[in-house]
């Protein structure tokens, strides 16, 4: 998704045409919870910083087998956050409790792996995808 995904953002997201919305799948365990909280944290101070905190963890993948509190807080100072509210969220179960939750929304109509990414309800798009095939996807649900 990261290759795909700037054209996307440029193409649709940027002409309020499409809006593209991150729903936490847990199904790497640890590192899927605390990156989604991560993310979670960083999204409550700033939106656009939340998508850059999204990037790092993807290209850091390697690394969230044995992420810490530092490393999280370190991605999240990166994008700009504010490290003490950073932290406060990150060690709240209600952030944990919200990201499960939504987790179990998306398991409820079937979704557990990723990625797959949901076009308007009006079907998946299933792994990683070329731009043509999300455009032609976005494209069909406008019409």
């Amino acid at each position: 998704m990261l290759g795909t995904e700037p054209d996307l953002v440029e193409t649709y997201v940027e002409t309020g045409e499409v809006r593209l919305v991150f729903w936490p799948v847990i199904n790497h365990g640890n590192p899927s919870v605390f990156s989604s909280v991560a993310m979670e944290c960083v999204g409550q101070q700033d939106l656009a910083a939340a998508w850059e905190a999204h990037n790092l963890l993807f290209e850091n993948q390697a690394s969230l087998w044995s992420a810490d509190l530092d490393f999280y807080v370190g991605i999240a100072e990166q994008v700009g956050a504010n490290r003490d509210t950073f932290i406060a969220c990150y060690g709240s179960q209600d952030t944990i409790d919200h990201i499960m939750q939504l987790d179990q929304i998306r398991r409820d109509i079937g979704i557990n792996g990723q990625p797959i990414f949901d076009v308007n309800g009006a079907g998946y798009l299933l792994g990683a995808q070329p731009f043509e095939v999300f455009a032609e996807a976005i494209e069909v649900v406008q019409e």
